[in-house]
C-alpha cells in the first residue's frame, strides 16, 4: 500500500493506493495543510480503507515547486510517517503529477506554478503512450508571463496568476485540471518505487527551484 500527500497548493490531498489502482483519495479543507489537519485526514481515510498505518509500505510526497510552507508541512509529515510505519519515501515534482492531470489526446503540456512577483515556474511535459505517464522535456524553469511558450496548452494553478490579455493568446485546459492532487501523486509515487527511485529521508528537501524572498534578503545582507 501507498500513501501520498500532496500540500503545495492552496488546498491539499492525500491518497491511498494498492498498486496503480488509486483506493482512494480525500481533499483536505481550503487552507488546512497543517500537520494536524493531515493528521487527522490520513487517520480518516486508512480507517475508511480498513487499514493500519503498518500496512502503508511508501509514502509519496508531493516535493515542490510550489508553497514554502505547504511543501514544507507535507515533506515533514511524510518523512514522520515513514519514519513511524519503517516505509519507504518517494519524492514527486508536484508539476509533474499536476501535467498527469491532462487528458490523453494532449501529447505536450506545460505546467505552471506561481512563482511571486510576477513570475511562474513552469514544466513541460510529453505523455509516453507505454506507460501513460508525462516525463519532463526540459529543466524546470522560472518564466515571466509574456516568455511563455505558445507551442503546447498551458495548466496548473500558476494560471490563476495570467493577466487576460496573455491568457487570450494561449490554448488552456479547463480549470478543474489545474489544481495538483494526491490522486498523481500517488501514481507517479508508485511507478517511482517500482523502478526504485526512492528518496533518502535525512537528506530529502522540497524543490523551491529559488530561494523565497526572506531568504534571499538575509543572503543579501
Amino acid at each position: 500500500m501507498l500513501l501520498a500527500v500532496e500540500t503545495s497548493g492552496m488546498q491539499g490531498s492525500v491518497a491511498v493506493s494498492n498498486g496503480s489502482q488509486v483506493l482512494l483519495d480525500r481533499s483536505l479543507e481550503a487552507g488546512q495543510r497543517n500537520a494536524q489537519s493531515l493528521v487527522s485526514e490520513v487517520d480518516r481515510v486508512l480507517k475508511e480503507l480498513q487499514l493500519a498505518p503498518r500496512d502503508i509500505k511508501t509514502v509519496a510526497v508531493s516535493i515542490g515547486p510550489g508553497s514554502f510552507t505547504g511543501l514544507r508541512v507535507g515533506l515533514t509529515f511524510a518523512k514522520t510517517f515513514a519514519w513511524l510505519n519503517k516505509a519507504s519515501l518517494v519524492a514527486v515534482d508536484t508539476l509533474q503529477a499536476i501535467a498527469m492531470r491532462a487528458p490523453a489526446n494532449i501529447p505536450v503540456v506545460t505546467a505552471l506554478v506561481d512563482a511571486q512577483r510576477g513570475e511562474l515556474f513552469a514544466g513541460s511535459y510529453a505523455l509516453d503512450a507505454r506507460s501513460q505517464s508525462r516525463g519532463l522535456l526540459a529543466p524546470v524553469h522560472v518564466s515571466t508571463q509574456e516568455m511563455l511558450s505558445t507551442e503546447f496548452p498551458l495548466t496548473g494553478p500558476g494560471l490563476l496568476k495570467l493577466r487576460p490579455e496573455i491568457a487570450a493568446g494561449h490554448q488552456l485546459l479547463e480549470e478543474s485540471l489545474w489544481s495538483p492532487n494526491a490522486r498523481e501523486v500517488a501514481i507517479l509515487g508508485w511507478q517511482m518505487a517500482e523502478s526504485g527511485q526512492l528518496s533518502i529521508p535525512e537528506t530529502l528537501e522540497p524543490v523551491y527551484i529559488r530561494l523565497s524572498y526572506a531568504e534571499e534578503k538575509r543572503v543579501a545582507n
